[in-house]
């Protein structure tokens, strides 16, 4: 069963960007260009710094850019960005994609991947697994260890 047709799914795209001198390279413009068509609605959140030519390349890409202090890394951006929008607005998407700027690409066209999601039976989705370790490495998760989860990277919400 379908969970909705490909073209009918009204997305909002929430980006996370950080370079320590607030500099975006050509791989993300090129990204975010193929990520645009696929999406109604494009915000991207800078963590920190962003140069006026960044800002430039930004801008030709979509016109909903929030700079903020580079604080809670890339979740928190991702909180920010959507309580940029509030939920009323963000309730009137059938997908809330997050990704971050660690990814370069595409391969191949967003729609197709997209268009293969859109048919799944899925709350949520993302494009790559940590395997997880029997060790926790930072001494931050409860259990002693890192279980297996989507990485953050790419990850999208379904209404």
């Amino acid at each position: 069963m379908k969970f909705n047709q490909p073209n009918n799914l009204k997305r909002l795209a929430i980006y996370f960007f950080y370079d320590r001198d607030g500099i975006v390279d050509d791989y993300i413009p090129c990204l975010l260009e193929d990520l645009s068509k696929n999406v109604q609605e494009l915000l991207v959140v800078c963590n920190g710094n962003l140069s006026i030519d960044g800002k430039a390349k930004f801008s030709m890409l979509t016109s909903q850019i929030l700079v903020r202090e580079n604080k809670g890394m890339d979740v928190w951006a991702y909180k920010e960005g959507m309580e940029y929008y509030g939920w009323d607005k963000l309730s009137q998407y059938d997908e809330v994609v997050l990704l971050n700027y660690t990814l370069m690409g595409p391969l191949y066209p967003f729609k197709e991947m997209l268009d293969e999601m859109s048919g799944r039976n899925v709350d949520f989705w993302g494009i790559t697994r940590h395997y997880g370790m029997d060790f926790d490495p930072w001494g931050t998760c409860k259990d002693g260890y890192i279980p297996m989860h989507i990485q953050n990277c790419f990850m999208v919400i379904r209404s």
